[in-house]
């Protein structure tokens, strides 16, 4: 884990900043981006607490935004609705900023992306760079589809070159007596 220039680990200014989307604080959170950026000037820190406060900003917005286009209509019974709808999808974001703050916190304590899906691209171009995409693994070579099986074809015979072989050598006659030849053919079986 790095330190800053100020002896701070540099991942504690995105991990207090995703703590300050979870407490609903974007002023905090604004400060503490603004001290990772112009203080720190570090950009793996700057572009996480980046991150946190662009989620903090979209969720106060939101929460503004919701809140005033229910004043609008002075209707009893539409304005209840309306601010029943609205409360609802506020809850629904902020169950998931605190989900994305939850996943960034443990992700930057590891000194990895926080990579919340849409302001991580959007920090990226902040910092006049482009988000670098994952390796994907390559397919294993090999025939992508079975082929028709063939009937083996016949191979010609292979021609070997001749091999010496040594000339094979006799014995030498030997001197055997001659045999008594008593006109029969071998012994007489009666």
């Amino acid at each position: 884990m790095k330190k800053g220039k100020f002896g701070i680990i540099l991942c504690f200014y995105p991990i207090a900043a995703f703590a300050a989307v979870i407490l609903n604080s974007p002023l905090i959170c604004a400060a503490l981006a603004a001290l990772a950026i112009f203080a720190e000037q570090d950009e793996w820190a700057g572009r996480q607490s980046l991150q946190a406060w662009m989620l903090s900003a979209a969720l106060f917005f939101f929460d503004r935004f919701t809140g005033w286009g229910s004043s609008i209509l002075p209707i009893p019974f539409l304005s209840t609705a309306l601010s029943f709808i609205s409360s609802a999808l506020f809850v629904i974001l902020y169950v998931a900023a605190i989900t994305a703050s939850v996943l960034g916190i443990l992700r930057v304590s590891r000194d990895g992306e926080a990579n919340i899906p849409l302001f991580s691209s959007l920090a990226y171009r902040i910092y006049g760079k482009a988000r670098p995409k994952p390796v994907q693994q390559s397919a294993p070579y090999g025939i992508p589809y079975e082929y028709p099986s063939q009937p083996p074809q016949p191979q010609p015979p292979q021609q070997y070159p001749p091999q010496y072989v040594p000339p094979q050598q006799y014995a030498p006659p030997v001197n055997v007596p001659p045999q008594q030849n008593n006109g029969s053919n071998g012994p007489n079986p009666f």
